[in-house]
């Protein structure tokens, strides 16, 4: 185990990669299999998601914060998670505050602080609490199948699941946080696409769609693809930067269904120009991953003031040039930071280019106080649709030409 977590962060931490891309590299090396492979995921993941706190306690038991060092620490407390989490929880509350909280759930000080400015305690809590626990949704996928026949393919492999309250097409498994998604056969069969519940609200609260959709940051095309699923008359463009990405739009929608109404183009949208105006665009933008955390805990590693002010650039831009091209703009970012929602449309109402539209959904918490775009943009919110935390602000384009 000691060889495992030193190898697992330094992977994350010197390389910047996925939790997965790292496990899966990590495992297949050493040859592990079977039971001892899913002991380590769950160990991996628990270590990250407490990586800060963690290696603040290494110190403190005079240890070196390097991988190796920190992999000593834990190998001092038996590598018993609960044992170390206790211990992080002890320290947490002999600093108290804003900054014990932080240490409390392991996220970055910086991080915590920002928020605190626009959530009280209590709702700041209840956020970093839902986001280090782990959780796998299932999406029926219309296209191919109906819910009974998805459920009862779930129940046939020895699955239970969960409903959501506040859409039918989306099964949280119980007991399944660890299990691998494409082992499950109904996934196979593409009667059930792996997808958090928020991007399935976030495609909800913002249909129908009728006529063209661009999609401007496509990639992997899960929302692209239920849109398509719910608005059977939609035509679309599919557009993503990587080359490598272009390719798992055209998998996905191979697979669930709707690949035959996709154009699907490798290019960069804070460049494109088109010569005619979509009726809609989805700018899912590239952003901190702040709201995704129990998906891939080295979001909180590798997050940033740098990667933070990178990102933001990137946002506005992508805003300014989508809204050219686009009667309305879908903005979502997967962030708990006003940073990349609310200060980015906030801007593109200072300089004009767009005006809100109001949206009427029950899990639509408003947008943070404080800001222009605050009454009608929202935030769905981790700890009310136990999924991913997102900024969602559906803008009528002043811009548009065509």
């Amino acid at each position: 185990m000691k060889l495992f977590v030193s190898q697992l962060l330094h992977a994350v931490t010197e390389r910047k990669i996925s939790y997965e891309t790292a496990f899966n590299y990590i495992t297949r090396k050493q040859s592990f299999r079977g039971a001892t492979r899913k002991k380590l995921f769950k160990l991996g993941y628990e270590t990250l998601i407490y990586y800060h706190s963690i290696r603040l306690l290494a110190r403190r038991e005079g240890f070196s914060q390097t991988p190796s060092g920190i992999a000593s620490y834990m190998s001092s407390r038996g590598f018993e998670i609960e044992k170390i989490v206790k211990e992080v929880e002890e320290y947490a509350d002999s600093i108290g505050g804003i900054k014990g909280l932080a240490v409390k759930y392991g996220y970055p000080s910086l991080l915590v602080e920002r928020l605190s400015s626009h959530v009280d305690y209590e709702e700041l809590e209840r956020i970093l609490r839902s986001l280090n626990t782990r959780k796998r949704w299932l999406r029926v996928n219309i296209l191919k199948t109906n819910v009974e026949a998805a459920l009862t393919c779930l129940r046939d492999e020895g699955f239970k699941y969960q409903g959501s309250k506040f859409t039918g097409l989306s099964y949280k498994l119980l007991g399944g946080a660890f299990h691998s998604m494409r082992s499950i056969k109904c996934v196979e069969k593409g009667l059930l696409v792996p997808q958090d519940i928020s991007s399935v609200l976030a495609i909800q609260a913002t249909g129908p769609f009728e006529g063209t959709l661009l999609d401007a940051c496509s990639s992997p095309g899960l929302k692209l693809q239920l849109a398509l699923s719910i608005s059977r008359g939609l035509r679309a463009v599919a557009v993503d930067y990587s080359p490598r990405r272009v390719g798992y739009i055209r998998e996905v929608l191979s697979t669930y269904g709707g690949l035959e109404r996709v154009v699907v183009l490798n290019g960069d949208s804070t460049l494109l120009e088109y010569r005619f105006v979509f009726d809609k665009a989805l700018l899912d933008v590239p952003c901190t991953g702040t709201g995704a955390i129990y998906s891939d805990p080295t979001v909180k590693i590798r997050f940033s003031p740098l990667s933070l002010e990178r990102l933001k650039s990137i946002q506005l831009k992508l805003l300014r040039r989508v809204l050219r091209s686009s009667r309305r703009v879908i903005y979502i970012s997967c962030s708990i930071l006003p940073d990349e929602g609310e200060l980015i449309v906030d801007e593109a109402i200072r300089e004009n280019l767009v005006e809100p539209v109001p949206l009427r959904e029950p899990y639509l918490s408003k947008a943070y106080k404080g800001f222009k775009s605050g009454d009608n943009t929202y935030r769905i919110m981790p700890h009310i649709v136990d999924g991913q935390g997102m900024y969602l602000a559906v803008l009528e384009s002043r811009v548009y030409t065509g």
